[in-house]
């Protein structure tokens, strides 16, 4: 079974559209109301979604929101337990789109607003996520959100400012043309995280520390805005073709390559299946590809009622 979170808003008038949709093996909807309605809590524009252990979260991205939520439950019910955190309790989270769990006590959050990666302590329930404190490996004497572990190269993004720092340690980010390009998806594997600089068209690497490991090749434009771990693998999504990479042994030689027979129109959501199946969103095609362990497309008919983000496989 898939989940797919869609772009999105005006809850008023299309609550559907934010909520977390499910569809079966065969592409087929099951229900477009995965989340409980719970008062006081609403969902607009949800985006990152992670199974772990027994809960659920998921991003609330738009702007009077700005937090990751917390459900527990099964099949395709889940009921609301916590607000895991937010701008009103870290001030670096601000329109959330990735985030990822190291299994060590902590969460990284990428927010395209602030176009930093905050990272947050986990409680040992599981229940809230607090700001851990700034990266060692970030200036002493600088200014920085609260919980900052990746900063921006653009410290005029917020209130108060902010110590920028240059690419390539810090984040690009870029305003210019009628849409603005900060930092996307994020990963964690073999403790390292890696991170979408889209602005850039690159993947960067950074140890436990924050410290700057280095960075992938630059890729099409569109590229990178997702990522996926799987089988000692690195998977990007964005533009119109999927990347992929080992795990890099060394930052020299992480190079990702595009996956030949993977064809998808403006890609976004990834996710695999227990048996190594392979899905892919189209943003703007509205739609959910598959292809077997090898990459070769199979029949999955799987239409969407608005613009796909991301895909979980449960």
């Amino acid at each position: 079974m898939l989940f797919v979170t869609l772009h999105g808003g005006n809850p008023e008038r299309d609550p559907h559209k934010n909520n977390v949709h499910a569809y079966d093996k065969d592409g087929n909807k099951i229900t477009s109301s995965v989340l409980d309605e719970t008062g006081g809590v609403i969902l607009n524009e949800l985006r990152g979604i992670y199974l772990v252990g027994k809960y659920l979260y998921v991003a609330n991205a738009n702007n009077t929101q700005n937090s990751v939520l917390c459900y527990q439950g099964s099949g395709t019910k889940y009921r609301f337990v916590s607000q895991f955190a937010s701008n009103h309790t870290c001030n670096g989270i601000l329109h959330p789109f990735d985030f990822a769990f190291d299994g060590l006590g902590y969460c990284y959050l990428s927010s395209q607003d602030t176009n930093v990666i905050t990272r947050l302590i986990v409680s040992d329930d599981g229940k809230i996520g607090r700001p851990a404190p700034v990266a060692a490996a970030l200036p002493a004497s600088g200014k920085f959100l609260t919980g900052t572990f990746v900063a921006s190269s653009n410290g005029n993004l917020s209130k108060p400012a902010t110590t920028p720092v240059m690419s390539p340690t810090g984040l690009s980010y870029s305003d210019l043309g009628a849409k603005k390009h900060s930092v996307r998806g994020v990963a964690w594997a073999n403790g390292r995280l890696y991170v979408a600089d889209q602005p850039a068209g690159i993947v960067k690497m950074y140890d436990i520390t924050g410290k700057y490991l280095g960075q992938s090749n630059t890729l099409d434009a569109g590229s990178p805005v997702h990522l996926v771990v799987h089988n000692g693998s690195l998977y990007v999504s964005g533009g119109d073709h999927v990347f992929t990479a080992k795990l890099a042994s060394s930052p020299d030689k992480f190079v990702l390559n595009d996956i030949k027979s993977v064809k998808v129109k403006n890609s976004c959501g990834m996710a695999f299946g227990n048996s190594g199946n392979f899905y892919v969103a189209s943003r703007t095609e509205r739609t959910i590809l598959k292809f077997d362990s090898d990459f070769n497309p199979m029949k999955f008919q799987c239409e969407l009622p608005d613009d796909p983000e991301f895909l979980l496989h449960v």
